[in-house]
């Protein structure tokens, strides 16, 4: 069960459309398959990929206006944002989480 609040699923999206576009590219370049190749490399490109995609997401998000709530009985103000998140992880976050998990990838496929 996935659990997101607001636009946390498009970092989901970001990454399956990023596996998609980098498996197909590679077969379509080399004429193999991944499963044939080093797996490192479709990883550490589909990763990389997703954390541009999702960094992208994340200064769009931010750029929209913060609509603000009162609460009724204590009179006090809440802000609230657009941005969500995915596991209870700020969709902010998934940027800097691709982004390592490409650089373990790039860093397993240079270190044999």
């Amino acid at each position: 069960m996935i659990f997101w609040s607001g636009k946390g699923f498009l970092s989901v999206i970001f990454l399956l459309l990023a596996i998609a576009i980098t498996q197909g590219s590679i077969e379509s370049l080399t004429g193999q398959k991944p499963a044939q190749q080093n797996h490192d490399l479709m990883w550490a490109l589909s990763f990389a990929i997703a954390a541009i995609g999702n960094f992208l997401l994340v200064r769009h998000l931010s750029k929209l206006p913060k609509r603000i709530v009162v609460d009724k009985s204590t009179g006090e103000e809440f802000e609230l944002s657009s941005m969500g998140s995915l596991f209870f992880i700020s969709t902010k976050w998934w940027t800097h989480i691709f982004a390592v998990t490409a650089g373990i990838f790039l860093i397993r496929l240079l270190w044999p």
